[in-house]
């Protein structure tokens, strides 16, 4: 048996948690093991003494300074969870809730309503938008280009 699994049942022998083979294998050991065989009696007399050794009196003011201590952590909890609620921090509230019910809207409009399919054909359409400045100077002269899915007047899809 190695040192450290003597360690591991020397802690459980003195809890009497162990079975009768763990016992006589840890007994074997410390028959065999000078170094483990000073570290158990050292272990049974730290035992010995912290069960023979009276409790120590508790302080008088105990319960209070414990029951303060306890109030202080449950105010920094309550401080630290009402940070978010306090009235520096609701006017964010009140400016997102419009947004977000808003975008909660459309999503749902999304969801309902697909995007149409694209169509399957696309016109363009070029304008001149002065013909006096064309004249003057065609190079310079202003165009706006629209594309639709409309098809012109009379023509034929």
């Amino acid at each position: 048996m190695r040192c450290e699994r003597s360690r591991e049942l020397m802690s459980m022998m003195l809890d009497e948690i162990l079975t009768p083979e763990e016992k006589e294998e840890l007994e074997k050991h410390l028959r065999e093991c000078v170094g483990c065989r000073a570290e158990w009696k050292l272990l049974k007399t730290a035992q010995r003494l912290i069960a023979t050794t009276q409790p120590a009196p508790l302080p008088y003011d105990l319960v209070p300074i414990v029951m303060e201590r306890v109030k202080a952590i449950e105010r920094e909890r309550v401080r630290g969870f009402s940070r978010f609620f306090r009235p520096q921090w609701r006017w964010l509230a009140v400016a997102t809730a419009p947004a977000i019910l808003t975008l909660a809207i459309i999503g749902v409009k999304w969801w309902r309503n697909p995007v149409p399919e694209p169509p399957e054909s696309i016109y363009w359409s070029v304008h001149v938008t002065n013909a006096a400045e064309v004249a003057a100077a065609p190079e310079l002269a202003p165009i706006s280009v629209a594309l639709s899915s409309i098809p012109f007047a009379g023509e034929k899809r």
